[in-house]
């Protein structure tokens, strides 16, 4: 699709973005005396730049010529992006490095337009297995306070989203985003004069043995200037699709997820055939086989109606195949006939907990708690090697990887056999992390990765340029009190797609023929799990009428994650968990693309006009209009009409338009 119009706004927005922030360093305390890098060795070079992006390497050594900090910044070229990562480093072969502390990746002040002046913060909240998943905390942060942003649980995204976005007035403001799959720590104050933004690791207290090299939080800086929130969203948005969302080794973006599946591997060979069959059969339009938990572990029984089975926790670490529900020990069976079906499986793992597992007893040292110690070069080689043979031998596209337990408080035990450590256990495993995903992207290039954490609670700008989050909550996984499961899903999709462009929701939640609750699970992927709709294929058919839903339901869902790659704009701004209002967004090109509107059960108001943008006034265009069914109207409007999209719809109802250009 080519890039729509809107996105010229782009391009006056770089130089000043630059501008904006001096040369950010880190500061830190070392040996026991804030760090003066001015006393460092200091030199820089062009580093390695593409298409998208120039780049320049710092390097800056203390007068004790071993503790070593490597910053690589990176400025867009068609964005008004700045990103800094930051490497440490003992250059000693023999001697550790005096003690660290306080380490912040980023450090800077930004002035603010005017003095004295309140700056409005919108955070969104990250994902808790609640209704109040993704919804926005606004505030206002005035002259001399400061708001401080933590996430002791050790996944990035289960208290916040790390987008902290502040705006000094409608049409100026920042997002800084932080790039920590782990403990990461932001305080944003607002001087009077200036806004000054600290991030980094939440505590930090350590030295560097002779050698070792970790990973501190990196930040992605987008600066908004003269542009709205919402129209500065779709200048997000379209940066993280085209720098970065994962590619395929062709440099084409991996297509999102429209997936059919067992939902557990709890299921036979023959079970999990007989779904892939009726998707096959009933030509319902997937492009992806979901395998989840449960296939692992020793030869046992296991009830094959739940999703995934009881004992799917208790056997994670374990990664040999269940031979009670699959004898043949692997998924050749049906890795092959997905694959003959020209579709992709995915296949779940959780590397990093070890639960009763035989590696317990070959190597207690590997383990803490129930984290598998990925800062530990042996561990991490054990378990690259278990898991990259599994997807070589059952030729898995898509390797979906959970992770459920809060590392954290295991972290925090593990810095007390050191005070002097304090960080290093989190920072070594984060980097193992990275290397992990990394280095399978290097066996298998054509890989996909998908994040979950118990859902979406490790969604970070890190983990979203190497991994999808098909899975953004568990909230609704099943049927929900009300509609609670289905207005989380909404604001889902409208507050979080600028920075997560590519994500999934599960269907389940939709109760059989009820249109308006499956509309609100359409996202850029979309999960169907039959055996979850009252235990259908695994326990008994579905009826004809059944099956004629799904296929309106999942026919419209493809057009909508065909469109994923298009431009997004945000049609109303941020919506809470209440049932009182509307929800409406677009994506768009220049000639095609959909508006989807959804007034709940409880708003107030009988009609809402939106104002679509990238339509031609002038240009007429045919549309496909469903209005609170999934039974289509053709008509054919003018451009203008379009443009400002008038909608009059009961509660609890909605209306999705497909729009193109004649």
């Amino acid at each position: 699709m080519k890039r729509p119009i809107l996105l010229g706004v782009v391009w006056p927005l770089v130089t000043a973005a630059a501008a904006l922030f001096a040369a950010p360093v880190p500061t830190f305390i070392y040996d026991g005396q804030p760090a003066d890098l001015g006393s460092f060795t200091h030199d820089s070079e062009e580093g390695q730049g593409t298409a998208e992006f120039t780049s320049v390497l710092e390097r800056f050594t203390a007068p004790d010529g071993r503790f070593h900090v490597e910053l690589l910044r990176k400025s867009y070229k068609r964005f008004p992006v700045e990103e800094y990562s930051v490497t440490l480093k003992n250059l000693s072969s023999d001697q550790p490095t005096a003690i660290i502390e306080n380490f912040k990746s980023f450090d800077e002040t930004v002035p603010l337009p005017a003095a004295d002046q309140s700056v409005e913060l919108n955070i969104l909240r990250g994902s808790a297995c609640s209704p109040e998943d993704f919804t926005p905390i606004f505030s206002t942060l005035a002259k001399g306070e400061t708001r401080p942003f933590r996430t002791p649980s050790g996944r990035s995204s289960n208290d916040y989203i790390p987008f902290l976005e502040a705006s000094f007035d409608a049409d100026n403001g920042l997002i800084a985003a932080v790039g920590w799959t782990g403990a990461w720590a932001a305080d944003i104050e607002n001087t009077g004069d200036a806004l000054h933004i600290t991030a980094g690791m939440d505590k930090t207290r350590f030295y560097l043995k002779p050698g070792e090299t970790i990973r501190q939080p990196s930040i992605t800086l987008f600066t908004r200037q003269k542009t709205c929130r919402r129209a500065f969203k779709t200048v997000v948005h379209r940066f993280m699709l085209d720098c970065k969302a994962p590619r395929r080794s062709d440099g084409t973006l991996h297509p999102p997820v429209l997936s059919n599946g067992s939902g557990g591997g709890n299921k036979t060979p023959e079970m999990m055939l007989d779904i892939l069959n009726y998707g096959l059969e009933s030509q319902l339009p997937f492009d992806t086989y979901w395998v989840d938990a449960g296939w692992y572990g020793p030869a046992h029984y296991v009830d094959p109606l739940p999703n995934c089975s009881a004992d799917w926790w208790n056997n994670v670490g374990d990664w040999t195949f269940n031979t009670t529900t699959n004898p043949a020990g692997n998924f050749h069976k049906i890795s092959d006939a997905i694959h003959r079906a020209n579709m992709r499986f995915l296949l779940w793992f959780e590397p990093e907990r070890v639960a009763e597992a035989p590696i317990r007893q070959e190597h207690p040292e590997y383990i803490h708690g129930d984290l598998l110690d990925y800062g530990q070069d042996a561990a991490l080689g054990w378990i690259e090697k278990v898991i990259f043979d599994l997807i070589e031998d059952n030729k898995i596209d898509i390797y979906r990887q959970d992770f459920n337990i809060e590392p954290g408080p295991v972290w925090a035990k593990m810095d007390e056999s050191d005070p002097d450590r304090v960080g290093i256990a989190e920072a070594r495993h984060v980097t193992g992390l990275y290397k992990f995903l990394d280095d399978m992207r290097a066996r298998f290039p054509d890989i996909a990765q998908e994040n979950c954490a118990s859902g979406g609670r490790r969604i970070d700008i890190e983990m979203i340029s190497r991994a999808f989050s098909y899975c953004r909550s568990d909230y609704p996984i099943g049927i929900k009190p009300g509609d609670t499961a289905l207005v989380m899903s909404q604001n889902a999709t409208l507050n979080t797609i600028p920075f997560l462009p590519f994500q999934g929701n599960e269907t389940n939640c939709a109760p059989f023929h009820d249109d308006y609750a499956m509309a609100s699970c359409f996202a850029a992927g979309t999960v169907f799990t039959p055996s979850e709709f009252d235990a259908g294929v695994v326990a008994r058919p579905f009826t004809d009428q059944e099956t004629v839903w799904f296929k309106k339901s999942f026919d419209l869902a493809r057009r909508i994650v065909d469109l994923s790659s298009a431009d997004f704009y945000p049609l109303v701004d941020e919506t809470p968990a209440g049932d009182d209002c509307w929800a409406a967004w677009q994506f768009f090109g220049p000639d095609a693309g959909y508006a989807i509107a959804f007034r709940r059960a409880a708003a107030p108001d009988n009609d809402r006009t939106f104002e679509l943008t990238g339509i031609d006034p002038d240009a007429q265009y045919e549309v496909d209009l469903y209005d609170g069914t999934f039974d289509v109207i053709k008509k054919c409007v003018s451009g203008k009409e379009l443009t400002a999209w008038k909608v009059s719809i009961p509660k609890r109802s909605f209306r999705l338009i497909f729009y193109n250009k004649k």
